[in-house]
């Protein structure tokens, strides 16, 4: 008898003990603090019909809120409908089948909205069935998540907060400006803005004196150097800065070429620059008066000395509204760089984009640009209006300016003009 009962154990247990296989666990978000869908999938045996499943979480996930979906199907991949009920006892959430899982099906069990804690890591994952009449428990199960960065955990509490709703209830602003999305992209979008402005900061120096060079060189009275100068602005200037990206960082990987990606950058950044900064100083040099290369000359200046103490100080003062102006539209144009891979600001905001759904990071980034823009536009103005002044033009006059000037001209009329009352006593 006791040999007859070993035998049938031996039978039975090892089709118990894989009864479902192929068991993984994922989640539906990677960082914690907020409301995830759990999906445990398993591979039901040939031999066994599974009648109960249990899945039990570790302390800390709230399970309040939590609805569970189960769905079967055949290898074919064709549905099997599946009756269920579920009961929760503190952490496990309980299905019962009835009738039973048939055979070599696979089963998918979505538990959705769990509450996550904030702290990320890897938690255990209780997992137990019972199948032909015995209970046999999977372990080994687990799943991990990140903690959640600064601006994720501001996001988590917009969405817990009654007017944010009300807020996003508005079309417009659900689409373009959401306070959850605004404060994930400020905290990630910020990174890229300092790719981006690393980019400027590095090529703009080397397209000033790029620029320099070309307009030196566009000027030279040798035939030869003039073309290759002129050629060179001609073809830079005439064709759009993506392709010229295109070439550096597609072309020449082709051909065998392959440099790291932010000195390419640079490098295409301030080649491109340079031709419409060397098309500045030519125009800002040849604009000072030939008297002023005269005079150097008769202190005895040689043309390097002339150019260096007296011709360019003048042009940098006539050039520099200009340059400012093309440093902006260089800022701006790094955001081309996105398109082949370059992690600046455009393409940290496109991919929070792609993921939510929702335009609001592309908002944020336009907020990173115009911190730049924006000042450096009113410098622009600023100079060129004491840049007239210096020149002896006119500028437009401000609002300001124009209440002082007639509150000035009023004082002189009071001053100069005797009043109704002092003209009766005369």
């Amino acid at each position: 008898m006791l040999v007859l009962s070993i035998a049938l154990a031996a039978c039975v247990l090892p089709a118990a003990a894989h009864a479902l296989t192929q068991s993984q666990i994922t989640l539906d978000q990677e960082s914690g603090g907020q409301p995830t869908r759990f999906t445990f999938e398993a591979f039901s045996d040939a031999n066994a019909e599974v009648s109960s499943l249990s899945l039990t979480f570790p302390p800390g996930f709230d399970l309040k809120q939590s609805t569970v979906d189960a769905v079967t199907q055949n290898q074919a991949l064709v549905r099997i409908p599946v009756k269920y009920t579920v009961s929760r006892v503190g952490q496990a959430i309980t299905l019962t089948f009835s009738p039973p899982l048939t055979p070599s099906i696979d089963l998918q069990v979505k538990v959705n909205n769990v509450l996550t804690p904030a702290r990320g890591g890897t938690y255990p994952f209780g997992v137990s069935y019972v199948a032909n009449g015995i209970t046999q428990v999977q372990t080994g199960m687990s799943f991990s998540f990140a903690t959640p960065s600064g601006g994720e955990q501001v996001a988590h509490w917009f969405d817990q907060q009654p007017w944010v709703a009300k807020w996003n209830s508005v079309p417009f602003l659900n689409l373009f400006l959401q306070p959850q999305y605004a404060a994930l992209a400020f905290t990630t979008v910020w990174v890229g803005w300092l790719i981006s402005l690393a980019l400027v900061a590095l090529a703009f120096p080397l397209a000033i004196m790029g620029g320099l060079a070309l307009a030196f060189m566009k000027m030279a009275k040798i035939a030869p150097v003039r073309w290759i100068a002129s050629v060179y602005i001609n073809v830079i200037r005439g064709t759009p800065l993506f392709l010229q990206i295109a070439i550096a960082f597609v072309g020449l990987p082709i051909a065998g070429f392959r440099f790291p990606w932010f000195p390419t950058g640079v490098i295409v950044l301030a080649l491109n620059s340079s031709a419409y900064l060397a098309e500045i100083f030519r125009a800002g040099i040849q604009s000072i008066n030939k008297g002023q290369f005269e005079a150097a000359s008769s202190l005895g200046m040689t043309y390097p000395k002339a150019m260096q103490y007296v011709i360019i100080p003048q042009t940098v003062k006539r050039v520099l509204p200009t340059m400012t102006s093309e440093f902006i539209l260089l800022f701006k144009d790094t955001a081309l760089l996105s398109a082949v891979g370059v992690f600046e600001l455009m393409l940290y905001s496109n991919n929070i984009v792609a993921r939510s759904g929702n335009i609001t990071p592309f908002m944020v980034a336009a907020v990173f640009y115009l911190i730049i823009t924006i000042p450096l536009i009113n410098y622009v103005g600023t100079l060129e209006r004491k840049l007239a002044i210096s020149e002896g033009g006119q500028v437009a006059e401000t609002k300001k300016a124009a209440r002082n000037r007639r509150a000035a001209a009023d004082i002189v009329v009071d001053a100069v003009m005797p009043s109704a009352t002092d003209q009766k006593q005369g």
